[in-house]
């Protein structure tokens, strides 16, 4: 990756989230991951992020309104959803760019590099 940058990454399942970060630290970002939208927040309240990848539905704080909240932080913040479901799509695309599991490394990299080539 050509453009260095900080990722969150927050997903609640385990396995989903152990494979997906060692996806993103191969691409080289630098990585914070949390297991839910309010350890995400905390993140984001201490650390600069260029980027939230965030599941959409999970427990407590669903990823569309952690992102919502997040840029109330971070303005700037790129944001990137990933589901497995079809029903909350078209408002997470108000929000940001919107993947669906499952997930392949390479449309992860290449969706990341596309987002942040607009900042």
């Amino acid at each position: 990756m050509s453009i260095p940058c900080t990722v969150l990454f927050v997903e609640d399942d385990e396995g989903v989230r152990e494979s997906t970060a060692a996806i993103l630290e191969r691409h080289g970002v630098r990585l914070f991951v949390a297991k839910d939208g309010y350890e995400a927040l905390d993140t984001i309240a201490k650390e600069h992020v260029d980027v939230l990848f965030t599941d959409i539905v999970m427990p407590g704080l669903n990823g569309i309104d952690l992102a919502k909240r997040a840029l109330g932080y971070q303005p700037d913040l790129k944001v990137m959803f990933m589901t497995a479901y079809y029903s909350r799509a078209a408002e997470a695309q108000r929000v940001g760019k919107l993947l669906f599991k499952p997930l392949r490394a390479r449309e992860i990299e290449a969706e990341l590099d596309e987002l942040l080539a607009a900042r």
